[in-house]
């Protein structure tokens, strides 16, 4: 993997072929370095280049989506959980959805309303998650018919890896239809992107509190830190202009 693929594309964009070429002169001794660089780069999109007009404002779109999506796998896999599950007899356990939902819809790109960025909308969704819902159909199969009720270890743990590799999958594909719908859509501007990502830490700090696991919290607590960080950038650069 080249050194620069860790670096937001804008700045890939502009300096990957510098990037890579000191890291391939410097050797490992570099690569501390580089890591460090590219998450503090990251973490401040207001020092970034703009190759293209909003550009920016799409990559950190994406980037949000794919941090919700990462959150939502790790809930996944400390669920069920009281602490973080909808109750009716308990309802401040779901408090933290409220600010994660609104950050997303701050954040969700919006496509032209005329009918052919509509159809165009409509095959790339169906080309980009035509092969998760199939793998997803596929597990609900194996779930229902229930012949797989006592399965033996190894069949067991082929079921596990299918289980996790299709929610993975598909928490992907959902990122990169984000991506695509992008690309034509009307880009939130930086006042929402900076809301949608306060919020969003916000929630993803609430829910890190609630959690009680040694793996979850701090993951959780990680991202909330990394979004919360980078809608603080994000602000002094709209206050700068």
């Amino acid at each position: 993997m080249k050194a620069s693929a860790l670096y937001p594309p804008p700045v890939r964009e502009r300096w990957g072929t510098e990037i890579d070429d000191a890291l391939r002169d410097a050797g490992l001794r570099a690569w501390p370095d580089t890591l460090a660089g590219a998450a503090r780069l990251w973490l401040h999109p207001t020092d970034w280049p703009e190759p293209r007009t909003g550009q920016t404002r799409r990559t950190v779109a994406v980037a949000l989506f794919a941090v919700l999506a990462l959150s939502t796998l790790l809930l996944r896999a400390v669920s069920p959980s009281t602490t973080l599950t909808a109750d009716t007899n308990h309802p401040a356990t779901s408090v933290w959805l409220v600010p994660v939902l609104l950050g997303a819809a701050l954040a969700a790109p919006l496509p032209p309303l005329h009918w052919s960025a509509l159809r165009r909308l409509a095959l790339e969704t169906v080309r980009t998650l035509t092969a998760p819902a199939l793998a997803v159909l596929a597990m609900l199969l194996i779930a229902r018919t229930g012949t797989l009720q006592h399965p033996p270890a190894p069949v067991a743990a082929a079921l596990f890896a299918y289980y996790w590799a299709t929610l993975a999958f598909t928490a992907y594909r959902l990122c990169t239809l984000i991506a695509r719908a992008a690309r034509t859509a009307a880009l939130p501007s930086t006042r929402r992107l900076t809301a949608a990502l306060a919020l969003t830490g916000t929630g993803l700090a609430a829910a890190a509190a609630q959690t009680a696991t040694l793996t979850a919290t701090p993951a959780l607590a990680a991202l909330a830190l990394t979004t919360l960080l980078t809608a603080h950038d994000l602000a002094k650069g709209a206050l700068r202009l």
